[in-house]
């Protein structure tokens, strides 16, 4: 009897010995992949998203997998980075333009018009602000410094949280063509999921390929027609700073939120200015328009091939977003509609058992 408890002790430590090791290796190893879990993310769905061009072109090449991946990855890496060098270029630049125009004296601030006092709420403090710039702009300088330093330590903020982003994209995009032109990446990750999922792992797999394009085709793509067409009249009404705007309102779309409020701040610009109230009340009904333009966008777009309600990926697009940042947009959406399909299999399930 001795024996046999110490035999069951000895097994007993033993078995916790090899969980305690088994758990040990999983945290180490989770330490060392952390840093590029967003980026790994990432490479799965531009791979997901690109395999079909990737597909097809690599067919019109004879097969030759590797050299359809390169070709995809050095094409939207060079659609990703040029512009982003120039982007960062022109920020530095105006940086140090106004930076050197403050030291030299010679930056001149417009004298601001009448009508801005009549912007609800902000008009009076934004009329002084400009009055006093335009007026004494040293002066003003020195009296907002706190503010000025505040605001130029979050510019420098996103400045570098951007270069860190496109970094990432980069080294997303590189990893998306390996996991594209790998036959034995596919075939884990296949594994990996039929692994965990059993007999459903084919028909989630099915989900995540179906999720992240839908996605992409009725979130990403209305907001980047919504915003083309938001652009033309932000780039030609005459409104300061349309590239930022145009930028904004994307943002805005891709959160379902929409460009409604940079619309009221741009009409609220042109009728402030006064030049013209016909081109104002054109462009006004142009912007309103254009901000509308998602509701007939997204009948067209949305629904075609979705093996679950578009509602549940709203609500994964949203939620995963507030979560998670951008990356949640698609990793919020999957996971929600891999909960939706389980709820309804088991609803199924209770439902079979009752009329049995």
């Amino acid at each position: 009897m001795k024996n046999s408890l110490a035999i069951n002790s000895k097994q007993i430590f033993e078995i916790i010995l090899h969980l305690g090791l088994v758990f040990l290796i999983l945290g180490f190893c989770f330490n060392l992949l952390s840093p590029f879990v967003t980026p790994l993310l990432w490479a799965i769905i531009f791979a997901i998203i690109l395999y079909p061009l990737y597909d097809g072109f690599q067919k019109k090449i004879k097969g030759k997998k590797s050299l359809a991946a390169t070709i995809i990855v050095l094409c939207i890496l060079g659609i990703v980075i040029l512009p982003s060098v120039s982007f960062f270029g022109n920020v530095t630049s105006s940086i140090m333009e106004i930076k050197s125009g403050i030291d030299e004296g010679t930056l001149v601030i417009s004298k601001p018009g009448q009508t801005i006092k009549d912007w609800p709420i902000i008009g009076e403090k934004v009329y002084a602000l400009l009055d006093s710039a335009s007026t004494n702009l040293e002066k003003t300088l020195i009296d907002h410094k706190d503010q000025i330093k505040d605001i130029a330590a979050k510019v420098v903020g996103s400045i570098v949280s951007s270069i860190v982003t496109i970094l990432q994209i980069v080294l997303s995009v590189i990893i998306a063509g390996v996991l594209m032109a790998s036959t034995s990446a596919q075939n884990l990750a296949t594994n990996f999921i039929m692994r965990i999922a059993g007999n459903k792992g084919d028909e989630f797999i099915e989900i995540i390929i179906s999720t992240v394009r839908q996605v992409v085709k009725g979130v990403i793509g209305v907001a980047i027609i919504q915003t083309m067409i938001q652009a033309v009249g932000l780039f030609l009404c005459g409104v300061p700073f349309p590239g930022l705007l145009t930028l904004l309102c994307l943002i805005l779309s891709i959160i379902q939120i929409g460009p409604i409020i940079v619309n009221i701040g741009v009409i609220a610009y042109l009728f402030s200015t006064g030049d013209s109230s016909t081109a104002a009340i054109f462009w006004t009904v142009y912007l309103l328009l254009s901000g509308l333009s998602d509701n007939v966008l997204k009948p067209l777009l949305l629904g075609k091939g979705a093996m679950v309600p578009m509602l549940v990926i709203f609500i994964g697009v949203i939620g995963g977003f507030m979560m998670s940042g951008f990356v949640g947009l698609f990793v919020g959406p999957i996971v929600f509609s891999i909960g939706y399909k389980l709820f309804e299999a088991w609803m199924e399930d209770q439902f079979e058992e009752a009329e049995n």
